[in-house]
């Protein structure tokens, strides 16, 4: 039952690619051209104007072609919507690593400012060292006196 399904969704795919094709419109107005041509000059007159056979053979193309149509963008309906959503998934993976990554960036950009603000105390420091050092050598030297 499967493969009857997919073989006549495959069947109406099919068709109405043709019917929606420059092919089928290129065969279709030959043939109507030679039919108006052959039974307009009386060559064959079994369908006399305003050509009723032939009004009843379009009718019953596009009374099968319609619902063949409607079939296949139905199906083509549902894959644009199966990918859609895999889009959506696709996209909202995309934005938790985006948020992820931001996050990442942020702690980074405070340890860097938190090393710059390190560096400076330890900067300061050293030159308090410095100073305190200076300081006690030149009390060195004055009770060496």
């Amino acid at each position: 039952m499967k493969k009857l399904k997919r073989f006549s969704i495959k069947l109406a795919d099919s068709i109405a690619e043709f019917i929606g094709s420059w092919t089928f419109i290129i065969i279709q107005s030959c043939i109507l051209t030679v039919w108006i041509t052959i039974n307009a000059t009386k060559l064959v007159g079994y369908d006399p104007y305003p050509f009723i056979l032939l009004n009843l053979f379009l009718s019953f193309e596009a009374a099968y072609a319609t619902p063949l149509i409607l079939m296949s963008s139905s199906r083509q309906a549902e894959k644009d919507r199966k990918h859609l959503l895999n889009d959506m998934e696709i996209d909202k993976n995309s934005y938790e690593i985006l948020v992820k990554m931001q996050d990442v960036l942020d702690s980074l950009k405070e340890d860097v400012r938190l090393d710059k603000l390190a560096l400076e105390n330890h900067e300061r420091l050293k030159e308090e060292h410095k100073e305190l050092k200076d300081e006690l050598d030149e009390i060195k030297r004055l009770m060496e006196r």
